[in-house]
C-alpha cells in the first residue's frame, strides 16, 4: 500500500460511496472532498499519492489539482460520464493521467489506481527477472473435449514445482531440474477454464491487459494482470465473457509475450482447439508443442489434417509431442493405430481414471498435487519431462539424434 491516502473529489453522493467502497476493499486509505477548492485545501494540509475525481466536479480544474500537492505533481484519475467519448478525450487533454467510465467494476478501478501508483513510484512490484527468455510450450488439440486444459495445467504445476519433482518423488535435484518460474496463459479466449482447474478467481484477465495500453508498454504494470496460484504457478486468465475474445488481437499478444518472457523460464499456453492467427503465431514461437488426442478415428483424422496443414504452411522448429488421453474406459483404437496414422510415437498415454480426473477439476486441485501417486500423475510427469527434454538427456542420444525433435515427422 502507498504511504499516503488517496484523495477523492466528488460531489455526487452515490459515486462518492462507490469510490470509497471500491478503494477500501484492497485496503487504500481515502479522504473525500466535494469540490476542487476543498481538494486544494486538503492537499496543502497533507500529502496524497493520487486523486480520483468525478469528471463534472473537476471540470476546468484538473491542471491545478495535479500541481497543488505538497510533494509536487500528483497523478489524477478522472471518472467520466458513460457514453460520452468527447468528455473522456477532453479530460485527457486537460491533463488527466487516466480516465475511467462511470459504472466501473471495482476490480477495474483497483487496477487503474494501482497502475497510476506504480507509475508515480508510490508502490513497487517484485519484478525479479531471470536471464534469457522463457521457452514457450503450446498445448493444442484440433478436437475439443480431449483434456488439453487438464494436461496444460498439470504440466505447468509440475514445472513450477507445485506437484513435486518433474522426475518423480525424491528426485528434485539429481539431474538439475529445480522448480521454475512458470507462466500459464489461457488462450482459449471464449470459454477457457484454466482458472476453474486451479480454483482461482482472477481479478484481472488477458482481455483487460489487451485494453490497457500502459500495461502493454510496461512489463511492471502488465504483471498486475497475473494471478499467482498456491503452487507458485503464475496465470494469465482467459476473459470471463466470450465476446471479449475480439479484444485480444495478434498485436496485443505479441506485445504481451515480448514484455513477460524475460521474467519466466517457461510460458505454457493452453490454445484450446481453435486454429486462428493467434494460435498459429504461438505455435511458430513455441519451442515445444504438445498435441493432445483421444484414440478414435475422428480425433486422429483431425490431428493428421493439422499436421499436414502446419507442415505445408508454417515453418515449425519446435519439439513435437503427441499425448494420448484415455478419457473413456473403452479403448477404441490401439496405440499402434495412432503411431501408424500419425507416423510418430506418443510421448505419453494418460490412463483412464474413473473419478480422479473429474474430481480434480471439480475440486480445483490439479491431479499432480491432490493425487501424486496416481497412475495418471505418473503419466503427466512424462509429459512434463517431454516438454523440457529430460528424456533426451536420460537416453544420452547421439549428436545427430539430439538435434531432431522428440517425435520427428516422417
Amino acid at each position: 500500500m502507498p504511504s499516503n491516502p488517496i484523495l477523492i473529489c466528488a460531489r455526487d453522493g452515490a459515486l462518492t460511496g462507490e469510490l470509497e467502497a471500491a478503494l477500501a476493499g484492497p485496503g487504500y486509505a481515502t479522504t473525500t472532498v466535494a469540490s476542487p477548492a476543498d481538494a486544494v485545501a486538503a492537499m496543502r494540509a497533507r500529502s496524497y499519492d493520487l486523486i480520483v475525481a468525478e469528471g463534472l466536479a473537476a471540470s476546468g480544474a484538473i491542471a491545478s489539482l495535479r500541481t497543488s500537492g505538497l510533494d509536487g505533481v500528483i497523478p489524477i484519475l478522472v471518472v467520466a460520464p458513460a457514453n460520452d467519448v468527447e468528455a473522456r478525450i477532453a479530460f485527457l487533454e486537460a491533463g488527466a493521467d487516466d480516465v475511467i467510465v462511470g459504472g466501473f467494476a471495482h476490480n477495474e478501478l483497483e487496477g487503474r489506481v494501482m497502475a497510476q501508483l506504480i507509475r508515480a513510484g508510490k508502490i513497487h512490484l517484485d519484478t525479479t527477472s531471470h536471464s534469457g527468455s522463457a521457452e514457450i510450450v503450446a498445448f493444442f488439440s484440433p478436437k475439443g473435449g480431449v483434456g488439453t486444459t487438464t494436461l496444460a495445467v498439470n504440466t505447468a504445476v509440475l514445472l513450477a514445482g507445485g506437484g513435486g519433482s518433474v522426475l518423480g518423488p525424491g528426485r528434485a535435484s539429481e539431474r538439475g531440474f529445480p522448480p521454475s518460474r512458470v507462466l500459464l496463459v489461457d488462450l482459449d479466449l471464449q470459454f477457457g477454464q484454466v482458472a476453474t482447474h486451479l480454483n482461482l478467481t482472477p481479478r484481472y484477465d488477458i482481455a483487460g491487459l489487451a485494453s490497457d495500453e500502459q500495461a502493454l508498454a510496461d512489463p511492471e504494470l502488465a504483471r498486475m494482470y497475473l494471478t499467482t496460484h498456491s503452487s507458485g504457478l503464475v496465470v494469465l486468465a482467459a476473459p470471463t465473457r466470450p465476446e471479449a475474445d475480439f479484444r485480444v488481437t495478434l498485436e496485443h499478444l505479441q506485445r504481451m509475450f515480448e514484455g513477460l518472457r524475460p521474467s519466466f523460464d517457461h510460458i505454457i499456453v493452453d490454445l484450446g482447439s481453435r486454429l486462428d492467427p493467434r494460435a498459429v503465431w504461438v505455435l511458430e514461437q513455441a519451442g515445444a508443442h504438445v498435441f493432445v488426442l483421444f484414440p478414435e478415428i475422428a480425433a486422429l483424422r483431425a490431428m493428421s489434417m493439422l499436421m499436414t496443414f502446419l507442415s505445408e504452411t508454417t515453418p515449425l522448429q519446435a519439439r513435437a509431442a503427441v499425448v494420448v488421453n484415455h478419457v473413456f474406459p473403452k479403448e477404441l483404437l490401439k496405440t499402434r493405430d495412432v503411431e501408424n496414422l500419425l507416423k510418430m510415437k506418443p510421448a505419453a498415454e494418460i490412463p483412464y481414471t474413473e473419478v480422479e480426473m473429474i474430481r480434480s477439476v471439480n475440486e480445483g486441485v490439479p491431479l499432480v498435487i491432490g493425487r501424486p501417486a496416481s497412475p495418471a500423475t505418473i503419466a503427466l510427469r512424462r509429459v512434463a519431462q517431454a516438454v523440457i527434454g529430460i528424456e533426451q538427456q536420460q537416453a544420452a542420444p547421439s549428436k545427430r539424434q539430439a538435434r531432431r525433435s522428440l517425435f520427428s515427422r516422417r
